[in-house]
């Protein structure tokens, strides 16, 4: 399917939404990077959900990804150890949730 790049939103430790212009299928499987603060982090994962966009009307779609392959250190970032226990809270939030 190629590259595709976007913005994404709603980023937890089990996935995140991505905003882009052409969404995939549900079930696609999907690998990529997110850039955290600098730091890129690889993941591999899939397709939970999927809204088109309106290309006429410049609008992007969304769609749901649920990792299938993440690195640790992407899940403590986003409040989650190993075994996906809940770590406290460090402060605000700075990787723009929302």
């Amino acid at each position: 399917m190629g590259a595709a790049s976007g913005f994404t939103v709603d980023v937890s430790s089990g996935g995140f939404c991505a905003e882009l212009m052409r969404v995939f299928p549900k079930g696609t499987a999907v690998k990529g990077s997110l850039l955290v603060d600098g730091q890129e982090f690889p993941f591999s994962g899939r397709v939970a959900w999927a809204k088109q966009g309106d290309f006429r009307l410049n609008m992007r779609g969304r769609m749901g990804v649920t990792f299938t392959d993440a690195p640790e250190e992407l899940r403590r970032t986003f409040g989650v150890g190993p075994g996906g226990t809940p770590l406290p809270a460090p402060g605000p939030f700075p990787h723009g949730r929302g």
